[in-house]
């Protein structure tokens, strides 16, 4: 189950939008029941709230398992759409990392309360565990911040690594660019530009090559 990714005025915004939403439904349905029967009582009034309620808590659950891929969502709610498939470098101080840069694709998947992060380079594969989109008040700017587990097969190794990344939003949302560290211990720079917003079914580094290589034609 993926942890829900707010900041606090995130989910501030969306208890107002739901609020609004549950008030404007049940203003709408208390209208039309008093135009059709031509009457008025707190019960009317009652049943429209519940209503009301009930239209909110279903157009609720589908929104929250939205793909968050709208631009015009996401300028309305101040969350940007990070959703899709990046592909970009990594340069790692690890010994045996002789072929820097190293090509890695990320598939990032966003509904409004959640994110999941997947990495994907020739010789290793990583997911997240804790992801966070977080926007600095002063400045606008959005990172994305994640701890994620690394599946390791550098020169025989397979074992386990565990480390966190801080990415930063640039470019008009096109570009993410910044550091991570592991308990290797190692650390890099990280610098994608995203591909495409349909990352469904890309799953390891040879299905993120061909959607990308699809791209270019």
């Amino acid at each position: 189950m993926n942890l829900v990714s707010l900041t606090r005025s995130e989910l501030e915004r969306l208890l107002k939008v739901f609020g609004y939403f549950t008030f404007v439904v049940s203003c709408i349905i208390f209208g039309l029941r008093y135009w059709f029967s031509d009457s008025f009582s707190l019960f009317h009034i009652w049943q429209a709230v519940a209503s009301g309620l009930t239209v909110s808590v279903i157009s609720f659950g589908f929104f929250s398992k939205m793909q968050w891929t709208s631009p015009k969502l996401a300028r309305w709610l101040k969350r940007p759409v990070i959703h899709g498939l990046w592909r970009g470098t990594l340069n790692s101080n690890h010994a045996t990392a002789t072929n820097n840069p190293i090509e890695i694709f990320f598939v990032i998947k966003q509904t409004y309360m959640t994110l999941s992060i997947e990495s994907f380079t020739r010789s290793q594969d990583g997911e997240s565990k804790i992801e966070a989109l977080i926007q600095n008040p002063k400045t606008d700017a959005f990172r994305v911040c994640y701890i994620f587990e690394l599946k390791r097969t550098y020169s025989g190794e397979n074992k386990l690594t565990t480390g966190s990344g801080d990415l930063k939003l640039i470019d008009g949302g096109k570009k993410l660019k910044g550091n991570y560290w592991t308990n290797s211990p190692t650390h890099g720079d990280i610098e994608l530009s995203l591909i495409t917003r349909t990352c469904s079914g890309i799953d390891c580094f040879e299905s993120a090559e061909s959607i990308f290589t699809q791209s270019l034609s």
